[in-house]
């Protein structure tokens, strides 16, 4: 018995020394914040959209009285050209000759003149102008020195680009950009292409005293990474706030989808092509007499009506469910990048601002730029970012209402496998035994129901001598819905150097980094 009571006072003893640092670590109550909700633009070719996106924001001020505000990721390379052979104003940190550029040039000078003009108004009426680089190259693998050349460049080109052009004044009377390097403090990397040496560079580059009299980079936050959607922003090693897209649960299925158009046209044109295969054949005339053709099966340009609706309710479907989870749990940002490119007969861009109008009245909303989210989030303690993190803050009575309820994220995998003469794709997961699930195949443009083993002489056979392909699983609920998939890289097929990947290669399509988003710019 007296050993029994020693334990007990020991107990005690050690729980009355851990209870007032677990108190402490209890964050306290704080005010509720508002739902900031980011919308930006990477790239910046498009005339049209720029004029669009301005127009949007004037026009919902008017008829809501609420503010949208978008953030321009830019590519300065948009502002050379050929003509007076501008273009070689700017080197690839990696390339040995100057004058190349990842997503090409602006047109002419009469082209970036109303670039200039849309840029110049966009920033007036309050919109931000932050960095996508000036070349759009994947700077995965760049040394410190070479970002600092890239930035470096990008102010040089923002400067200098009526003296590198040969240009007079623009239509709407500009001689000059209305802002310049000291203006421009975010940044997010192509193919959000990052390493330790980007902000090792933004950490320490263009240094200059704050109120405080603290030497501080110009650069103040980073949006090139994705992370779970209820993130509240913090700053990472090199004193950078991160603010990343989000990774989306898919209500009533197993997959997560990241903010941005070019992610979701990946997975979206693979579905696409696997239930309309002569999908690569469409083409749409534009207004101009223009023709534009699906170039990239990856990313289709040209789909029929009734794709574009089902693509359409899918991403606003996701977005509605981000931004409701969000709105109702712990307030922590929404993050939405798109492109200046209509993908998908113009799905996304659509999306994009029927969703802006959709929530940018909302009560306790605002959709603003990264430069206001970092004026918000910047001197706040850990105690204070934790304590929104935890969501410890008062709710809205009658905030939660049975329209807002949404359908539970399955825990479901597709497992594949090698074994030899034939592959395996089996489910995973507690809601693998969820009844009425059926597994489809598509390879090689055909689609069929299987049982989720593929002989590789089969394969090979339907392959038809294609040397490299894709496998693509899919799996749909009793609704006919697909709730889990599976894309898998096949290489020299039939040959002595055959290859399979089991690894899911829409792993990749949450994480960003992919390539070409810009390529088709141009054509739309």
């Amino acid at each position: 018995m007296g050993k029994k009571k020693n334990l007990l006072v020991n107990g005690l003893v050690a729980l009355s020394m851990v209870a007032p640092h677990f108190a402490a670590a209890q964050s306290k109550a704080i005010e509720r914040p508002p739902q900031f909700v980011l919308l930006a633009f990477d790239g910046s070719y498009n005339n049209d959209v720029w004029q669009y996106s301005r127009d949007f924001s004037k026009s919902y001020k008017a008829k809501t009285g609420a503010d949208v505000k978008f953030t321009f990721f830019i590519n300065p390379s948009y502002l050379l050209t050929e003509e007076w052979s501008s273009k070689r104003h700017y080197h690839a940190p990696h390339k040995e000759k100057a004058g190349t550029s990842n997503i090409g040039w602006g047109d002419n000078n009469k082209d970036v003149a109303l670039r200039v003009d849309q840029m110049n108004e966009a920033f007036y009426e309050g919109h931000e102008i932050a960095s996508h680089t000036v070349g759009h190259y994947n700077g995965q693998t760049w040394t410190e020195r070479q970002w600092v050349s890239e930035f470096a460049q990008f102010d040089d080109i923002i400067k200098n680009l009526f003296t590198y052009n040969n240009m007079g004044t623009t239509p709407n009377g500009y001689i000059d950009l209305l802002f310049q390097k000291d203006d421009v403090v975010g940044f997010r990397a192509p193919q959000l292409g990052f390493n330790d040496n980007l902000y090792r560079v933004m950490s320490t580059y263009d240094m200059k005293k704050n109120e405080n009299g603290d030497k501080v980079s110009r650069f103040v936050y980073d949006t090139s990474q994705a992370d779970k959607e209820d993130y509240w922003p913090k700053k990472n090693a090199y004193g950078i706030w991160n603010f990343p897209l989000g990774q989306i649960k898919e209500p009533g299925a197993a997959r997560k989808w990241i903010s941005m158009d070019y992610n979701f046209c990946f997975r979206d044109s693979a579905r696409v092509l696997s239930e309309e295969p002569k999908t690569l054949e469409k083409t749409a005339l534009k207004a101009n007499g223009k023709v534009i053709r699906n170039s990239d099966r990856s990313c289709l340009n040209v789909i029929s009506d009734a794709q574009k609706k089902k693509v359409k309710a899918n991403m606003m479907n996701l977005y509605r469910a981000y931004f409701a989870r969000n709105y109702n749990g712990n307030r922590a940002p929404i993050h939405i990048g798109h492109h200046f490119s209509s993908w998908m007969s113009g799905a996304y861009l659509e999306t994009f601002f029927e969703f802006a109008n959709e929530v940018c009245a909302k009560p306790e909303v605002k959709c603003v730029t990264y430069k206001e989210l970092y004026q918000f989030m910047n001197n706040k303690s850990k105690a204070y970012i934790e304590a929104l993190q935890a969501g410890n803050f008062s709710n809205v009575d009658g905030r939660q209402n049975k329209s807002l309820q949404l359908a539970r994220h399955l825990d479901l995998s597709i497992k594949a496998e090698n074994k030899g003469d034939m592959l395996s794709f089996s489910l995973e997961g507690k809601d693998a035994d969820l009844k009425g699930l059926t597994k489809i195949l598509t390879v090689a443009d055909k689609t069929r129901e299987f049982d989720g083993n593929v002989k590789l002489e089969d394969l090979r056979k339907e392959l038809q001598g294609q040397e490299n392909a894709v496998v693509r699983i899919a799996i749909k609920d009793r609704l006919k819905k697909e709730i889990a998939t599976s894309t898998h890289q096949l290489e020299h097929i039939g040959t002595a150097d055959e290859k399979i990947h089991l690894e899911n290669m829409e792993d990749d399509w949450i994480k960003g980094d992919m390539p070409g988003a810009h390529k088709d710019e141009h054509n739309h």
